[in-house]
């Protein structure tokens, strides 16, 4: 992920470019990163799109594409990074795996609810930072939509709750085995 996050200032909106005879390099296109309507105001004329490309190119902007990125992106690693973990307990000594898995799952849907969470932060603060060198100029708009949070946030809430009552399960199993 600290690549990832490194790659959004380096290089904001890159897509892969084919063709020219150069083989096939990462392009920037910060405009990518623009919502439908502001992105089509940018790309009106060719000056508005050659004054958003040099806003973008400022090294501070830069930098704060990468910190912006990392709401998004650290989140999302601490999930990849818990379930991987998990996996891999799952995989080792049999003795007490899943309740060690089980404790990588719950790190990983609480990342999850975060990083579901983390999506109108991300959005907003996206707008924030590149609104001044849009046509529109600077403008605050809070990026919160509940139907596209809803999902995620339901998913990890679910799984969190799976993970609580297969704790619960080990717990009372365990509590059963002692009696007896």
């Amino acid at each position: 992920m600290p690549f990832v996050i490194v790659t959004a200032g380096l290089t904001p909106g890159a897509n892969p470019y084919c063709g020219g005879g150069k083989g096939c390099v990462w392009k920037a296109q910060p405009s990518l990163l623009l919502d439908e309507e502001t992105r089509l105001q940018v790309a009106a004329t060719a000056t508005t799109q050659r004054r958003f490309e040099s806003y973008a190119a400022r090294p501070d902007i830069r930098i704060g594409l990468a910190l912006v990125d990392a709401v998004d992106s650290v989140p999302f690693g601490m999930m990849m990074f818990s379930v991987g973990l998990a996996l891999r307990r799952l995989g080792g000594p049999v003795q007490d795996a899943l309740l060690q898995a089980l404790r990588w799952l719950r790190r990983a849907s609480a990342a999850a609810i975060l990083w579901s969470l983390a999506q109108p932060l991300y959005e907003t603060l996206l707008t924030i930072l590149l609104s001044p060198g849009t046509p529109a100029w600077p403008m605050v708009t809070p990026s919160i939509y509940l139907a596209s949070i809803a999902t995620g946030l339901l998913l990890a809430l679910a799984a969190y709750a799976t993970i609580w009552a297969l704790e619960a399960t080990l717990r009372a199993q365990r509590d059963l085995a002692e009696f007896v």
